[in-house]
């Protein structure tokens, strides 16, 4: 069964803590139906890309703390059991995060050679092994804060990179994680957290690689692996 590292370790308490930056998501509105000089014209076009910008990264800014409410939310519950705590993480995987841009992703050149029942089957222990592994270190939550310190758009693509800081409760050395979020089909989703500089999606995708060659190179033996 995959074992996971101590900086995968660090993913929950990203997940499931709570956020103390308050920022809400911009609306936009413009009028379609009036002309204007070019200069002013000029001006609305960058005033309305700024607003896009702006909207985009107050949007993943959003979803970073509705994470972090929602997990710290179950957490601290003392009223619900084990299975209710799994169901919260499940429907907050579901809501806030590309599962499956993650799943593929982390299987890396190996997708293209699997078959469509292969591809069906490791989304789906892909999804189980991060519930499995997550859910084991619920009781590791200790009453950490998360802080929202900032976003950036990616130069390279249209992701945003959401700055944070988990913040021990006893006041020990913070922790820097960066959210890649992505918008897809005007759904803000999580594709990638890095912990103190370390990719999720990259430490996870070199460890398939890993199990797949020493199996041969064959996904079978990953999928072999993900079943145990």
């Amino acid at each position: 069964m995959y074992k996971p590292d101590k900086v995968s370790g660090l993913i929950l308490t990203a997940l499931a803590v709570g956020s103390v930056y308050g920022s809400p998501a911009m609306a936009l509105s413009g009028d379609k139906g009036s002309r204007m000089p070019s200069s002013l014209a000029l001006e609305t076009l960058i005033k309305v890309n700024g607003d896009n910008h702006q909207a985009l990264l107050d949007g993943s800014k959003s979803l970073i703390e509705d994470i972090a409410t929602r997990g710290i939310g179950f957490l601290s519950d003392k009223s619900l059991g084990e299975k209710k705590r799994e169901s919260e993480f499940r429907d907050l995987l579901n809501d806030s995060f590309d599962m499956k841009t993650i799943g593929r992703f982390a299987l890396g050149r190996y997708w293209r050679g699997t078959t469509d029942a292969q591809k069906k089957e490791y989304q789906k222990l892909f999804n189980e092994l991060i519930v499995r592994v997550y859910t084991a270190r619920f009781k590791e939550y200790d009453g950490q804060k998360l802080e929202v310190a900032g976003a950036r758009k990616d130069s390279a693509n249209d992701d945003v990179i959401v700055k944070s800081l988990i913040i021990p409760n006893s006041g020990g050395q913070k922790v820097a994680v960066e959210w890649r979020v992505r918008q897809k089909n005007g759904k803000f989703k999580v594709v990638d957290i890095s912990v103190e500089g370390v990719s999720m999606a990259l430490t996870q995708r070199s460890d398939f690689a890993s199990v797949i060659q020493r199996g041969g190179g064959d996904v079978e033996a990953l999928l072999a692996h993900l079943r145990k």
